[in-house]
């Protein structure tokens, strides 16, 4: 299934495979089946449990998450980059849709399948973690980015009547306060 070009290749330009020998590259994929799909084809549906990781080897696929106003565009990822990883995780329902635009090459890794020794699950995880670190830095960017648009369209409050301020509480006699008793 695997060859050294490819097992190279990984090491060299996929970010899951950073700091992974080729015997470790290659006994990750050992555990991984290749598949090729069409333009058009759901890899991933939001809302089912999550069993796979998948490595985009060509193509490009499109992330969605369905929001009140329909099907929101996440994300477009390219040839090396991971998707699905939550999967690894954890045991929840998918947070997003994955639809190819086009034809498309993806390695499947299966959670069931880990067979790792302490040091290759240390760098996989360590290196889960750094693409999610990366993830989430560019959604802060996004929603800092969405905010500041937000703030600049809203109008500048107006004073209405409700805004006046109100009496202290007590009469006045020739202008000093009466405590009430």
């Amino acid at each position: 299934m695997h060859n050294k070009a490819l097992v190279q290749k990984l090491v060299s330009s996929v970010s899951l495979f950073q700091a992974f020998t080729t015997e470790e590259a290659s006994n990750f994929l050992i555990h991984c089946r290749m598949e090729s799909h069409p333009a058009g084809k759901r890899l991933i549906q939001e809302g089912e449990t999550g069993q796979a990781l998948f490595v985009l080897l060509s193509g490009t696929v499109i992330v969605t998450r369905h929001s009140g106003t329909g099907e929101q565009e996440l994300a477009r990822l390219g040839q090396g980059e991971t998707f699905g990883e939550l999967a690894l995780l954890d045991h929840h329902e998918r947070s997003a849709n994955v639809d190819t635009l086009g034809p498309v090459r993806v390695l499947v890794y299966e959670r069931d399948s880990t067979l790792w020794t302490p040091a290759e699950a240390a760098k996989l995880y360590r290196n889960l973690a750094l693409i999610l670190v990366s993830r989430l830095r560019h959604a802060d960017d996004k929603f800092a980015e969405l905010s500041e648009k937000l703030i600049k369209n809203q109008s500048a409050p107006t004073l209405t009547t409700d805004c006046k301020p109100q009496a202290a509480a007590g009469p006045k006699v020739s202008g000093k306060r009466i405590k009430p008793t």
